[in-house]
């Protein structure tokens, strides 16, 4: 008999609302069940644990090993993501992705800004909601300097977010860049790709 998949067993209504004592067991279970033996990646693609959620996993130390997360769809909104940028737990984190979870400019700021993800390479934040305001954060106060690796597609991002990053002079190690299907012209794309921090780019989808 097939196993039941763990978006059966975890409804996306269900982690996302739990308070108190229901949501602490339901995240120890979901520790329990996802993290990897070495205690170095944790998967929790689907599961919707929310800010709630993140509440919990930032103060448990068995997470302060890892050094892949994946909360993709997790809906931990911009709260999620001060307490991720903020927790010394994940401090060993070298890859993270958060692709669909509400994030807005305020939820990227408090990543870019984040002093304990220093040891950050890969950051994938597509299908949010960063827009043009949010890349002016993480074009004018990155502190990710390690980073090599960032997805930001499908952010409603225009021409203004494109050209400031295309001038940023922080991200020294950025060598691919993801920034399609948002909302710039073809003119700001060309523009871009003239810039010198482009043009160095192993790999850039705009």
């Amino acid at each position: 008999m097939p196993s039941i998949s763990h978006f059966q067993i975890y409804k996306p209504a269900e982690p996302c609302g739990l308070t108190g004592e229901n949501l602490k067991q339901t995240m120890e279970k979901i520790i329990l069940e996802r993290l990897s033996s070495n205690g170095r990646e944790f998967d929790l693609k689907g599961y919707c644990v929310g800010s709630n959620g993140m509440s919990i996993f930032s103060e448990d130390d068995r997470l302060s090993n890892l050094k892949r997360l994946n909360l993709g769809g997790n809906r931990i909104g911009d709260i999620g993501a001060k307490l991720l940028a903020e927790s010394p737990i994940f401090s060993k984190l070298q890859w993270i992705e958060l692709g669909g979870n509400d994030l807005g400019p305020e939820g990227i700021r408090a990543i870019c800004r984040s002093t304990t993800l220093k040891k950050l390479k890969t950051l994938n934040v597509y299908r949010n909601l960063i827009k043009n305001q949010g890349v002016r954060f993480i074009a004018k106060e990155n502190c990710l300097s390690q980073l090599e690796e960032l997805d930001l597609a499908q952010n409603e991002i225009g021409d203004e977010g494109v050209m400031a990053l295309a001038v940023s002079k922080l991200f020294p190690n950025l060598v691919a860049l993801y920034m399609d299907n948002n909302f710039a012209s073809a003119e700001a794309k060309e523009d871009a790709k003239g810039c010198p921090n482009f043009r160095k780019l192993e790999s850039l989808n705009l």
